[in-house]
Order: C-alpha cells, then structure tokens, then sequence
C-alpha cells in the first residue's frame, strides 16, 4: 500500500511521529509526505532523510492557509528539486475565499507553481476544493502529470480529468461520501491513487480524530465493494499507479 499525501509533518503528529512512521512501516511500502506551508516543507524534508525509500515529499502552497509568501516556498522547491517527488499541494481553494480579488491572486500564484512544475518535469498536485472546474482550466494543457488530491468535485469533470490522462486520489471520504462513491466507480484502475489526507478526515472522529496512512485499506474496501472486485487488486493498482505517477524508488515491495 501507498498513500500518497499525508501531512506527517503537520502539528497534530508533533507528540507520537516516530511511533506514527513506525506502524506506517509495519502496514505501508510507502508514504508520500505531502505540504502545504513552508515550515511543515522544511520538517517534511528533515523528517525524510531520516526514512529513505519509505518516506516521500513533496513541497506545496496551501491557497488559504499556505502564508503570504509562496516565493519563499518556490525557491524551497527549486534548491530541493532533486529531493521531491513532486510539487504541491498547490491550486485552488473557492470554498474558504469567497472574495473575487483574492481568488485572482490564488490564480496568479497557482499559474506560476504550475510553470515551476513543468521547469523541474514534476508531477503536480493540486488542491482545488470548490475550485475544481477552474484549476483543470488552468492545467488542462500542462505536459506534467497532474494528480487532483482529495478530489470532491463534479462526478462528470472527474470523467474529463482521467480522460485527458490525470490521475483522482481517492481519500477517506470516500467512506461516508456518495459522490465520492460515484467517482470511485466511474475510476479506471489505471487512473487511480489512494490517500488519506491524515491528520484529516479521519474516518471515526469519535473513535480517533486524527487519520493515518494506514486508513488507506478502508478506502480499498469501500472502492472494491462498489467495483465488485477484491480490495487486494485495489491496493496493487494504486500502488503501481503511485510508483509509476511520482517515480518512487521503494526500499521494499
């Protein structure tokens, strides 16, 4: 199994990390770090040294959330290009911002991640909630490949997406998501990639507020019940997928 974008390094693992990668090694053959801030990058590339061929990141630019300065994260990609496996998070958020000027600078800012990304020849991972019409506009002639992390938009856009050869991560909603449910049944096995999104959405709050990696098999099992085939050709193919997306060099199968 894969995930291929977990926040590892975000505050909520701070206490428990090492014992967190640890059962992610028990459970996983690897683990895509993903970012979205420049501090959680530079731990994320830290925290990876530490785990070569399991732990994999990639460096990105939270619209909302991702601070006021994503050229300081841009110059971050570059001196670490060799390093990553990928650029983003990176895209579009309209769900938070609401405000017109301020989605037109998300563009602008997400216009140039997506030239960063074809410079460097790095799969490019976007966020797009609310937004996600908008950000397959922009990307929709890039020659990189394109991954819609956590995708949650329109079941047909999702169609036009994998037929223009990107790629939908399934998370974790796809537990208690019908129209993740739709997607994941429309999903050639080809186009597909698992994530859980941990620490978010956990798939019992209740139980355990945080999400982890490992969640991934849950997901296998909801997207095998509904594709009428076995959750082990669903955890293979998304790993194939994975290696294949983001050039992975696994230390083990």
């Amino acid at each position: 199994m894969i995930d291929i974008h977990a926040h590892l390094c975000f505050g909520d693992y701070d206490k428990d990390l090492d014992e967190v990668i640890a059962k992610c090694k028990e459970e996983l053959a690897g683990v895509i770090v993903g970012t979205a801030r420049y501090e959680e990058g530079m731990k994320a590339l830290s925290t990876v040294s530490k785990h070569p061929g399991f732990l994999f990141p990639t460096l990105g630019f939270h619209p909302t959330e991702g601070g006021k300065d994503p050229e300081k994260i841009m110059e971050l990609i570059k001196s670490n290009s060799g390093k990553i496996v990928g650029v983003g998070e990176v895209g579009l958020d309209y769900h938070w911002e609401k405000d017109q000027e301020k989605q037109r600078i998300q563009k602008e800012r997400f216009s140039k991640f997506i030239e960063l990304a074809e410079k460097l020849s790095k799969p490019l991972v976007i966020h797009s909630w609310d937004a996600e019409s908008e950000c397959f506009e922009m990307v929709k002639n890039s020659k990189v490949k394109v991954i819609f992390h956590c995708f949650s938009g329109r079941r047909e856009l999702a169609k036009e997406i994998v037929s223009r050869g990107f790629y939908i991560s399934i998370s974790t909603q796809v537990l208690f998501s019908k129209n993740i449910r739709k997607i994941a049944k429309d999903m050639p096995l080809d186009k597909l990639l698992l994530e859980t999104d941990s620490p978010f959405l956990s798939p019992d709050k209740e139980k355990d507020p945080r999400n982890y990696p490992w969640n991934i098999k849950l997901s296998a099992e909801k997207i095998a019940e509904i594709k009428n085939i076995s959750k082990e050709e669903i955890l293979e193919k998304a790993k194939e997928n994975a290696i294949r997306v983001f050039d992975l060099k696994i230390a083990r199968a």
